[in-house]
């Protein structure tokens, strides 16, 4: 049970990473300008229909923005899960090679 637990705490991790990056894209401003704040100062110059109708995307934007970064999360935390898996098994493997080399002799 406890390996199951320290397992998903990798997946955990990954989502709480993924999650602030997510955070600081929505709500900082930086050099990708993708920050809600950013959108609103290029929509003002906009026409009311065109500045209306970038309103009423934002909230699929942001929709978009968490919800791929929680999947990018747990895809990165399982690839990151499975290659912990592989390793111990070898290195578990590798233990038992060598005690039983010292046992044998």
């Amino acid at each position: 049970m406890k390996k199951i637990a320290s397992l998903n705490i990798i997946i955990i991790t990954m989502l709480a990473v993924v999650g602030y990056a997510a955070y600081c894209l929505l709500l900082k401003d930086n050099f990708l300008n993708t920050s809600i704040s950013s959108i609103f100062v290029k929509s003002n110059h906009l026409e009311l229909k065109q500045h209306l109708l970038v309103l009423g995307f934002i909230p699929i934007y942001i929709a978009m923005v968490i919800f791929g970064s929680a999947i990018l999360g747990l895809y990165f935390g399982s690839m990151v899960q499975r290659y912990l898996v592989r390793y111990s098994k070898k290195l578990f493997s590798y233990k038992n090679c060598c005690l039983r080399k010292r046992l044998s002799i």
